[in-house]
């Protein structure tokens, strides 16, 4: 029974460890306030040992929306202040993953893009889960192996809502200002976000390990 009880313990501890964290949006902070469907309400991040997951909440909610995610993942490349959909964004953090997302269609509607030093590649795509678009909320699956992270690390990051064609970020999780003042002019980025990410089984381990002193002892 003891065994059993500090086995939950270890479990409860490394989901501690890896707890979603909510990232809020001021409301009412777009060029046009009617678009409720493009004003972020809230941002929560979680992640497990193969992926990290993103809810992204908006005021309201349209099949028409864009979903644009911006990620640094890494120091070793030369990244870009551009974007995998070319999108007339200003990022004030240079960037190497991209998720491009629409939401009308159900499956095959996340682009997932990666720099290479040289260019943005389209590395695969993926499908984004709509099962709680009744509380206005889109799902994210992006896996580390794409972000690059199999170990410890930090993802600085911002996400944007837009429409189509060549629109520029309306509402932008990083700013609670309006990021643009108008569909034909650039958006702006604020500052990003930052997530840290232990690795994988890393608690799980010093779990372990605080089991075999505990049988040591005994």
């Amino acid at each position: 029974m003891k065994n059993v009880l500090a086995l939950v313990a270890v479990a409860g501890l490394a989901t501690a460890a890896q707890a979603a964290v909510t990232y809020n949006d001021a409301q009412n902070d777009l060029f046009n306030n009617g678009f409720d469907n493009l004003d972020i309400t809230s941002v929560t991040v979680s992640h497990d040992a193969s992926n990290v997951y993103l809810a992204v909440k908006t005021r309201g909610y349209q099949n028409w929306t864009k979903y644009m995610l911006y990620f640094r993942t890494s120091n070793t490349v030369d990244d870009t202040g551009t974007n995998g959909w070319n999108r007339p964004v200003n990022l004030t953090t240079n960037i190497d993953r991209y998720i491009g997302s629409w939401v009308d269609q159900g499956a095959n509607n996340q682009q997932n893009w990666s720099y290479d030093g040289l260019q943005w590649n389209l590395d695969n795509t993926t499908s984004n889960d709509q099962s709680q678009i009744g509380s206005n909320t889109v799902l994210f699956t992006i896996s580390r192996s794409f972000l690059g992270l199999t170990g410890n690390g930090t993802i600085f990051f911002d996400v944007a809502t837009s429409g189509g064609g060549n629109d520029p970020g309306v509402d932008h999780l990083s700013r609670n200002d309006p990021a643009t003042s108008d569909w034909s002019v650039p958006s702006t980025s604020g500052a990003f976000n930052s997530y840290v990410i232990p690795a994988p089984g890393a608690f799980a381990l010093l779990g372990l390990g605080g089991l075999v002193a505990g049988r040591r002892r005994r």
